[in-house]
């Protein structure tokens, strides 16, 4: 009797068992066959492009300087690196006999002044004006005082002697100085660079989709690759409206902000800011990737469905989305990567980014 009971205890026993185990494989199987998501509600919002090329400086106001005349040097006044104005001396050739030349010239442009005087008098027009006097007669007396042939010699002395200084055509910073005292100057040297520090550019290139997001009088950032802390401002004056053929397209800008730090030829790094209004935006990593095509899933009554989308741009952390996705629609930014269309999904929790 007592193994009877036995026997029974032990069918019911595995049957119970038998029960559980199958209940926990459908439990199981139920379970998984739901993906864990996290999700947001799509809105249409601002997205910050930005774009980012290297420069290099340009100075609006840079010339070579050279002499006019061929010589030896005599005097240089100014060195590498020095600030000068308009006009500052910044070196001479040897010019004794042409400054000599230009006395002798001007002392006889004086005679001829005082000999022109009295031959005013001479014709009558000693007290009248010499805008006054008839031109035929103004001419005949300038003949005779040998006024214009002296004014003439006068002037060519003083080109020649000018043509052995050589002055600033404006202010600026000396550079590429490199004759010293005594050296043979000629005409075709270029005896030093001036640079003004008032007047920088910066000239670089985007590329050709990027044309749409830069224009005139838009506002840029650069920084110097010496120093990545200080930023410097410019002004966008001019876009070159021609692509290379490597794709580029020449932009260049005024830079507004103070320049001691900057100078002509430094290489430089430039920041595009530029912001979409009112565009559908979403998380880079609601973005995956399905037959080479680019998918954003999206949930509806428990199920997730793959949207193709075409993305117009982006930027660190977002895209721009033009098409495929709607404003309020539901997407899936985590847990996607494994994700089919119409999977079984659970939304964790719901966050905005």
């Amino acid at each position: 009797m007592k193994k009877i009971i036995y026997f029974i205890t032990a069918i019911s026993f595995f049957s119970c068992s038998k029960k559980a185990e199958q209940d926990d494989i459908v439990n199981s199987s139920t379970t998984s066959n739901l993906t864990n998501v996290s999700c947001t509600v799509l809105d249409k919002s601002s997205f910050h492009k930005q774009i980012l090329a290297n420069g290099k400086i340009e100075a609006h106001d840079r010339s070579e300087l050279r002499f006019k005349t061929n010589e030896q040097l005599e005097k240089v006044y100014v060195s590498n690196g020095q600030t000068i104005s308009k006009g500052a001396i910044i070196a001479n050739l040897e010019n004794s006999l042409l400054k000599n030349l230009l006395s002798k010239a001007q002392i006889d442009f004086e005679k001829a002044k005082h000999k022109f005087i009295e031959e005013k008098i001479n014709f009558g027009y000693g007290q009248v004006n010499e805008n006054e006097v008839p031109k035929n007669v103004l001419k005949t007396i300038q003949f005779k005082a040998g006024f214009l042939e002296a004014k003439n010699n006068f002037e060519n002395a003083e080109i020649l002697y000018n043509q052995t200084i050589l002055k600033a055509p404006f202010s600026g910073i000396i550079a590429n100085l490199n004759s010293k005292y005594g050296n043979f100057i000629s005409s075709s040297d270029v005896f030093c660079t001036l640079i003004s520090q008032n007047n920088l550019e910066v000239i670089f290139n985007i590329l050709e989709n990027e044309m749409s997001f830069v224009k005139k009088g838009q506002n840029i950032t650069l920084t110097s690759f010496s120093n990545s802390n200080q930023e410097f401002l410019a002004k966008i004056i001019e876009v070159n409206p021609a692509v290379s053929k490597e794709g580029f397209v020449r932009v260049k800008a005024k830079i507004s902000s103070n320049t001691n730090h900057l100078f002509d030829g430094m290489n430089v790094k430039i920041i595009i800011n530029n912001t979409l209004e009112k565009i559908l935006v979403i998380p880079k990593e609601a973005l995956v990737l399905r037959s080479n095509k680019e998918v954003v899933f999206t949930t509806k009554n428990g199920f997730a469905k793959w949207n193709y989308v075409k993305i117009v741009d982006e930027n660190n952390s977002h895209y721009a989305v033009s098409e495929g996705l709607k404003m309020g629609d539901t997407i899936i930014i985590s847990g996607n990567q494994n994700l089919a269309h119409d999977a079984k999904v659970k939304k964790t929790f719901i966050r905005n980014k």
